[in-house]
Formats: structure tokens, sequence, C-alpha cells
């Protein structure tokens, strides 16, 4: 409440900074990027005052007015691998001093979900393993210019696209392992029909491939069906090392299987990396890595880049066409694999 007893309105605002009021709302509301919100000064001024004064924008208000709903939306498809819980912190980190709020979409209904919304940025997972995918993104790009696309299938179309393909690395990463063990196995989460191809290729398929290439198999045998979730990755982790087909060298899918095979490797008492290697295909946080760095393949600086890319495209008022941005993968050495080779 001001002193009159009534809501605190951006004109409070707006009058204690010792701006106008179409300032304190662009300042505010993040309408018209950085050369239209004013100088740094401006900017703090009026955060200061609004702090200050308890003011509490009204979302409602702000959503007819300029078509967005103060949210990021995360549609990861999942809530347990790492990296998806490191990105969404890294855009969290970046998105609060503009006070956006961050929501993660944990399942693959991304199409359902952002059809006639309005947020002020969508990232989108799981384009290119449907037919349909890189339409649904178009579609929805029609509506709304507040879109990164994750794809390897899709051209900017005022919205931005990451492109960042895993699949060489599961290559390289068999290479690396079979110069130096007989079988190299792959943790997958699903099980895989290796007469059935998918729409795009899975890392498990491309596991398959590799195998092949390289005179080994059959294929299928090695690669291992985890379950989706690290209990159950951990859990299967258990019961295959404790069996009598235990892997010296294995390559996981994600993240959260390489951590539960580590996790499992030491609960048996087998030494990794001198009795197991294990590599991730996939950046494994650093926070993340309880018992010592994991060697994966991966995107230096990954979060970071991806957040800040996500945050630029949420606070474009302008609808500016879109970028594509290539992300190339590389190997980060750690302590499950022999001489951090």
């Amino acid at each position: 409440m001001n002193t009159a007893g009534r809501p605190v309105t951006l004109a409070d605002v707006a009058k204690k900074a010792g701006v106008s009021v179409a300032t304190a709302s662009f300042v505010l509301s993040g309408r018209g990027g950085e050369r239209s919100s004013g100088s740094p000064e401006t900017k703090a001024k009026v955060r200061g005052a609004a702090e200050e004064l308890g003011y509490v924008p009204n979302r409602n208000a702000r959503s007819l007015r300029t078509g967005r709903s103060g949210g990021i939306v995360l549609a990861l498809g999942m809530l347990e691998d790492p990296w998806g819980l490191s990105l969404a912190g890294a855009v969290r980190d970046r998105a609060l001093p503009e006070d956006l709020s961050t929501l993660i979409l944990g399942d693959e209904r991304w199409f359902e979900f952002l059809s006639g919304s309005a947020f002020d940025c969508s990232f989108v997972t799981s384009i290119d393993f449907t037919p349909e995918g890189p339409e649904q993104v178009r579609h929805l790009a029609r509506g709304q210019s507040g879109i990164v696309a994750f794809s390897e299938r899709i051209e900017p179309e005022r919205f931005d696209v990451v492109s960042s393909s895993a699949l060489p690395a599961v290559h390289a990463a068999y290479q690396r392992l079979r110069a130096r063990h007989e079988s190299v196995a792959f943790m997958s989460g699903r099980e895989i029909d290796p007469e059935r191809r998918p729409f795009f290729p899975s890392r498990a398929h491309v596991f398959l491939d590799a195998a092949a290439e390289a005179g080994d198999g059959p294929g299928i045998d090695l690669v291992h069906a985890s379950g989706t979730d690290r209990q159950q990755s951990f859990e299967y982790s258990q019961a295959w090392l404790d069996g009598p087909d235990r892997p010296t060298a294995v390559i996981c899918s994600t993240g959260y299987q390489a951590l539960a095979l580590q996790v499992a490797a030491m609960h048996a008492g087998i030494s990794v990396p001198e009795d197991l290697e294990i590599i991730s295909i996939g950046d494994v946080p650093d926070d993340a890595q309880m018992l010592g760095p994991i060697s994966y393949y991966g995107v230096q600086d990954v979060f970071a880049r991806m957040a800040d890319i996500i945050l630029a495209r949420a606070l474009d008022r302008e609808g500016t066409p879109g970028s594509l941005h290539r992300f190339d993968w590389e190997f980060f050495p750690g302590g499950t694999t022999i001489d951090g080779d």
C-alpha cells in the first residue's frame, strides 16, 4: 500500500524514481530491449523504487498488453537427467533479474501445452523424434516469436535453433574404448528393436552401427536397457555388475546413467577406471559428480551458452529473425577413463 492506503501503482514507482510512467513500464516489463528501456542508471533507479515501495506488477495486465506471460518454459521431456536440471538452473539465474519465472515441462506433450500460449520464450526439445516435430514448431512460431528449438532438422524461421548432434560422439566413444577392450557395452534408457530404425537415429542405434563397423556383435547383445530414471539405472547397474556378464567398458546414453553406474561400481567394490571404464554421452555437471569427475562427450560451457540464447529470445520484443547456433561436441576426460584418455 502507498501513503493513501491503496495498492502501489506503476505511477507511484515512476514518481519516486523521477522518470515517466512509460520509462518505468519499459524497465519493469523489459519491452523494447536495451535500446528502449533507458540507461543502466535509470534502470537501477526504477527497480530500486519498485523494491522500496513493494510494487508488484499485474501479470495479467502485462500479458494483455504485451502478449507475453512473464515466463520461460523449458520443454525438457524428462526431469531425471542432470543436464536438464543444470540448464534449468542456469536459465533461472539469468531470468529472475529480468522478472521472468522459469517453468519446466517434464513430458513430451510440448505442442499441446504451448499451443495458444504466450510465454516469453519456449525452449523445445524432442523435435527430431517425430515426422511432425518441425512443422509443429513452425505452427507455434506463427503465434509467438519467443521460441528456441533444440534440433538438427529445422532451420530458423522467426525463432532460434540450437543444433548439437551427439551421434558422432557415440562413434568416437566406441572407438576410444574399443582400442583397449575386447568388448564395449552401451547403457540405454529403453529397450530397442534393432530391426526397426526410428525416424531419427537414437544413440543406441548409432552404437549398433559403430559395433557393426568394428566387426563386433551381435550388437544388440551389448545394449543394456537400464530404465528411464536414476533409481532404475542404479538398481539395474547393481545387478549387471554382480552378474556373469560384468562389463569392463560402458558408454552411457545420458549423464544420470553414468552416475548410477559409477555409484553401483563403488558399492560392488569394482575399481573405476582400472576394472571398469565409463564414458557419458552428454555433459555431467560438476555438482552432480559425487565420486569424482566422469569422462564425457559434451559441449564447452553448454549451460551458460544455451541459457544466454534462451534469455535473449525471451527479452526480444521486436520478433527479430531467428539465428542458428551450432554447438560442437568434444571429449572431456575425467576419472572414469584410464589416464584421463
